[in-house]
């Protein structure tokens, strides 16, 4: 077992504070601080939530969190995921391709049906 584990389990335990305690007060779930205490990160949805789960966690206790998430950091840095990139789609130019389209259609339509009155009525009149 590592420092980190045991730091967070030994100052729960000195101040007497049980583990759902820390749930309530926190909102992480137990199984979760457990899994930090036991230091069993695999448990865990990924290395940001290791990484938010511990400040929290730490701060909660009165811990330097910034020590222990860069105690983490160093420890499994082999394990760090590659940061989520963002794309926002082009939204608002899609938007506009359907819109001039939908005017084209519209335009078109009413050249159809200007043309069909034009042949009917013009071959009725002559």
């Amino acid at each position: 077992m590592g420092e980190i584990g045991e730091t967070l389990r030994e100052r729960r335990m000195a101040l007497k504070i049980d583990v759902h305690e820390v749930e309530e007060a926190t909102k992480i779930r137990a199984k979760y601080l457990r899994a930090l205490e036991n230091e069993e990160y695999d448990l865990l949805p990924g290395s940001a939530y290791v990484k938010s789960f511990l400040r929290t966690y730490a701060d909660y206790l009165e811990l330097d969190s910034r020590a222990l998430v860069d105690e983490y950091r160093s420890l499994n840095h082999h394990t760090e995921e590659e940061p989520m990139v963002y794309t926002p789609a082009p939204v608002g130019r899609t938007r506009g391709y359907g819109r001039w389209l939908m005017v084209l259609g519209v335009i078109a339509l009413v050249v159809v049906l200007l043309f069909f009155v034009g042949v009917l009525g013009g071959s009725g009149s002559s």
